[in-house]
């Protein structure tokens, strides 16, 4: 101990005594280590830290897939759930959930519509978290026709009921249905996501039929003893199982299962996070390259001092560990400014996403996890920079040292590591600069996509009828009848529509036949976007009919079934064919009973699918008279600030059912901005990480040539004494730099090819191999490699060969 404190003591004195190289180390580590700590406490926030329950590990999430499809995400329906639940023994129970939205109504308040979730009654009792105040569910409250409960979120209850605390006994409406509050949850419980309220899953065991339903979500708590890989393996044969019983609607349909915070934030948002970590690791090690090159310069200066110690009986260990204690002292210090920029920028990072509506699990903060990590990370990078100049100090003859008349600084050179290190860093950044020109590629191509449709001066919300009150489509029709025309009336409306889903927000799948084509089973048919839509929805989002008609008063139930596809499905079933008078019949077709649907029309392409690189394109529409959905999202084209129509519009809605609340009330540019704010995001972060790593890479490649031509200024002077011109030395110095920046870039093109493979899924309509991308970050890597070169070499071609030839 008495050795380490004397050794860091000295060091501190050292690091004092040259405080411009020991600043630009602080600043290059403090950045790497900043960035590093950020990325992992992302990571850790969303995905290793898990759910905030008792041993929250044995939490797991099941699935359905059709890997031969590439359907990685498939409902669970509920025959399938009721057969997992009875077959299973790796879990000590499993539970249900639908999370949705539900409207809270029956008091003074307005009727307000809430983030909610359906769950079998079990579902708190495996998650193991007890209620503020009352009860959860218990057994028998979701049973069918069972007595309507509801279990409140300590949010909800404390903005609407006001922190009641008679309030378990009491009524309130939910989806219209008087329902009984059996209990009040803790403030930090909103599962699965962003829910606040919960009400029994009922379900009709009469109605339950095979590969039928709207589908679950399952969740299940691991035994004592039983393994993740069991329980894959178990539900996976499981599945297999009821495949062979069922293959009409079970073929191919594989379960997964997964840690339940892997499954909500998704394979390929978990990839990018992981390969943003690797990332910021590259930057981090660009900084170590550079203090380490640092270090050398040091020692190199520092020659004499270490031979006049190892004269002295300073053994080889001790010479190490005197340059190692600076090199971690200087990561120490780096730490201390990376924390700070950690800090700060996960703030910024937390209020980025707070419009998104991150799980309620999130906890991306410098949590006592990540502490551990940066103390992990200034260790490592602290005998990253340090060990190799510790070792080459080390190496250095004394005698000769202590018998050159110099100072000894030219018994110590950089020569293959520091060419190793420019290497590196070149490599490093481009790896890193093609990641980030990929990311900043789509987002240009997000940014300037052509969405087909007006986005200006409209006001969107949706409104979500209750099946209990409008149980049949007649009744939903006559809603949206009554509705519309209300809402077109209303001053400063210039046109009204209204669809099952806005375009870029994504949409339903379903299933379809094609006239005239054979289809082995079920799952054989292929799928396409749906959207429910009123007449005039085109018009109103500034789009227009390609061929045939938009949809009429005519269109209504009991008329002749219509539909209306875009153009890639209409590319994709019809191609180079008129689509028009052609028939569809939508869903599975087991029952026979779907009628067949006549093509009337042929529109552009409104991003049904959403902006997601993995969306198919191709969809159709549907006369919302004829599909009645129960959820509709309304958009009001306005002549001037469309927000200010929504105290109009919740009075028209509240005018025809006092039940019904509107939600989701947003601009359509809004909406926009919230299907695009995932590349958005990553787009700035990635670039960030680039030009992190592009200065960090510059100012070294600077600072070791720099350093290169300080060491060989008695070679240069020698070459001029002996006639070497000045464009010789500058060729000289130049073609050094070069060399090794073609070496960094071949290697960093390696690299970069296999970031951009592991990116492939985050790009929107940009390739993983894009070669104006690629050839980008390469000329810009050498021009910035050359301007880095240039300098120290213009200084070494005006070297006084007199001065150099006398310079020690």
């Amino acid at each position: 101990m008495t050795h380490i404190a004397r050794d860091v003591r000295f060091g501190l004195r050292m690091l004092w005594k040259s405080p411009g190289q020991t600043a630009a180390a602080v600043l290059a580590l403090g950045l790497g280590i900043g960035l590093t700590a950020s990325m992992f406490s992302i990571v850790n926030g969303t995905i290793l830290t898990g759910l905030p329950f008792e041993r929250s590990d044995r939490l797991l999430h099941v699935r359905c897939s059709n890997l031969a499809k590439n359907e990685k995400q498939l409902p669970v329906f509920y025959s399938d759930f009721f057969d997992w639940r009875a077959r299973q023994k790796s879990f000590s129970g499993i539970a249900a959930f639908d999370a949705g939205t539900m409207s809270l109504s029956g008091d003074d308040s307005r009727p307000e519509r809430i983030d909610g979730a359906f769950a079998s009654a079990n579902t708190f009792d495996l998650l193991r978290v007890k209620p503020l105040l009352g009860r959860t569910f218990r057994a028998g409250d979701d049973v069918w026709q069972a007595e309507p409960v509801v279990v409140l979120g300590y949010g909800i209850w404390k903005s609407r009921y006001g922190g009641d605390p008679h309030i378990v006994g009491k009524t309130v409406r939910v989806n219209g249905k008087p329902s009984t509050v059996v209990g009040v949850m803790p403030a930090e419980f909103k599962f699965p996501v962003i829910e606040e309220v919960w009400a029994p899953l009922q379900l009709d065991p009469a109605k339950i039929k095979r590969g039928e339903g709207d589908g679950v979500e399952v969740i299940g708590r691991l035994k004592d003893g039983v393994t993740l890989e069991k329980a894959k393996a178990e539900m996976s044969g499981i599945a297999r199982g009821i495949a062979r019983d069922f293959p009409a609607t079970n073929k191919g349909i594989d379960a997964v299962t997964e840690p339940f915070t892997r499954a909500y934030v998704g394979d390929e948002v978990s990839s990018l996070l992981y390969t943003m970590l690797g990332a910021v690791g590259f930057v981090l090690l660009i900084a170590c390259a550079n203090v380490a090159s640092l270090m050398m310069a040091r020692a190199s200066q520092r020659t004499r001092e270490v031979a006049i110690r190892s004269a002295l009986g300073a053994g080889r260990r001790r010479v190490v560990a005197q340059i190692l204690v600076e090199s971690v002292l200087l990561s120490a210090l780096g730490s201390l400014l990376g924390v700070a920029l950690a800090s700060t920028g996960l703030k910024l990072f937390v209020a980025a996403i707070a419009a998104s509506n991150p799980p309620f699990w999130f906890r991306i903060t410098l949590d006592p996890t990540s502490l551990v990590f940066v103390f992990a990370i200034t260790v490592a990078a602290g005998l990253i920079s340090g060990l190799a100049p510790a070792l080459q100090a080390s190496r250095a003859n004394a005698n000769e040292i202590l018998k050159d008349e110099g100072r000894g600084s030219t018994s110590l050179r950089m020569g293959r590591f520091t060419r190793a290190i420019v290497v590196l860093e070149v490599a490093f950044s481009c790896a890193l600069l093609v990641g980030a020109g990929l990311m900043i590629k789509s987002v240009v191509e997000v940014r300037k996509l052509n969405l087909g449709f007006e986005s200006r001066d409209m006001l969107t919300l949706r409104i979500a009828l209750f099946e209990a009150a409008y149980p049949r489509k007649q009744d939903r029709a006559r809603f949206w009848e009554q509705l519309l025309p209300r809402l077109s009336a209303l001053p400063g409306v210039e046109t009204v529509a209204a669809t099952s889903f806005l375009p870029t927000a994504g949409s339903e799948t379903e299933r379809y036949a094609v006239e005239g084509r054979a289809y082995a089973t079920p799952q054989d048919l292929p799928s396409a976007n749906q959207d429910a839509v009123s007449a005039g929805y085109f018009h109103a989002f500034g789009s227009r009919i390609l061929a045939g008609r938009d949809f009429g008063r005519q269109d209504r139930e009991g008329s002749l079934p219509v539909v209306i596809v875009n153009q890639s499905f209409a590319a994709k079933v019809w191609p180079r064919q008129e689509p028009l008078g052609r028939r569809l019949r939508l869903g599975d077709g087991k029952d026979g009973k779907a009628p067949w649907r006549t093509v009337v029309g042929l529109v552009p392409d409104l991003q049904m699918g959403g902006i997601d690189p993995q969306a198919k394109p191709e969809g159709f529409y549907l006369p919302i008279a004829q599909d009645c959905p129960v959820r509709v999202s309304v958009a009001l084209k306005a002549h001037s600030d469309p927000l200010a129509l929504t105290p109009l519009v919740r009075g028209e809605v509240t005018a025809l059912d006092h039940d019904l609340p509107i939600y989701f009330v947003r601009s359509m540019e809004e909406v926009l901005a919230k299907s695009a704010f995932f590349f958005n995001l990553f787009g700035v972060l990635f670039s960030i990480f680039g030009v992190s790593a592009l200065v960090l890479a510059s100012v070294g490649i600077y600072g070791i040539i720099a350093f290169s031509v300080h060491q060989r200024t008695q070679e240069i002077g020698v070459r001029m004494a002996l006639g070497a011109q000045k464009r010789n030395v500058l060729r000289m110095i130049l073609q050094q730099g070069m060399t090794q920046l073609g070496l960094g870039l071949g290697i960093g093109l390696v690299f970069a090819f296999a970031v951009s493979r592991l990116l492939g899924q985050m790009l929107f309509r940009v390739q993983p191999s894009d070669p104006a991308t690629f050839a980008a970050v390469c000329v810009v890597l050498a021009t910035v490699a050359l301007f880095a070169c240039l300098i120290p070499a213009q200084r070494a071609s005006r070297i006084d060969p007199l001065v150099a030839i006398r310079y020690d």
